[in-house]
C-alpha cells in the first residue's frame, strides 16, 4: 500500500509539473548521523525486543542502500542537466542484501548476539 501510494503522488505531480524529475532511493544509510538510518531502526528493535530477531519465513526479498552522499550527488547533477527532465530515477546502491544480511552485519558489528526466531508467513499476516 505504501508504494501505491507514493506512485499516486508521483502520478499527480508529473500532471500539474510534467517536467519534473523524480528521484526514488531506497534505504538511505549514512556514517555521519545513525539516528536516521536504517541501522537505528534495528537498535531500536534490539532494545525493545531484547535481542530478538524475528525473521519471516518465505521473506528473502532483497534491498540495495543506497549511501547519503550519491543520493545528494545524483539530485546535484539533475539539477545541472536539463536531460533529467521529465525523467524518473531509482536510486540504489551498488550491492543486494536479504533482511537477514543486514541483521547478521549489523549484530556482527554491535558484537550483540541476537536471538533469532522464525516465523511462519500466515503468522506474520495474521496481525495486519
Amino acid at each position: 500500500m505504501r508504494l501505491r501510494t507514493k506512485w499516486i503522488g508521483e502520478q499527480e505531480v508529473k500532471e500539474i509539473f510534467p517536467d519534473v524529475t523524480i528521484m526514488r532511493p531506497t534505504y538511505i544509510f549514512n556514517t555521519i548521523e545513525p539516528n536516521y538510518t536504517i541501522a537505528a531502526k534495528w537498535g531500536m528493535q534490539m532494545k525493545m525486543f531484547n535481542r530478538m530477531n524475528y525473521v519471516i519465513d518465505g521473506m528473502d526479498a532483497k534491498v540495495a542502500p543506497v549511501f547519503v552522499n550519491d543520493v545528494a550527488l545524483a539530485i546535484y547533477n539533475s539539477l545541472k542537466d536539463e536531460k533529467t527532465m521529465g525523467q524518473t530515477y531509482d536510486l540504489a546502491g551498488p550491492h543486494e542484501y536479504t533482511y537477514e544480511d543486514i541483521y547478521h552485519q549489523f549484530f556482527s558489528l554491535s558484537e550483540i548476539k541476537p536471538y533469532s526466531v522464525a516465523v511462519p508467513i500466515e503468522e506474520a499476516y495474521k496481525y495486519k
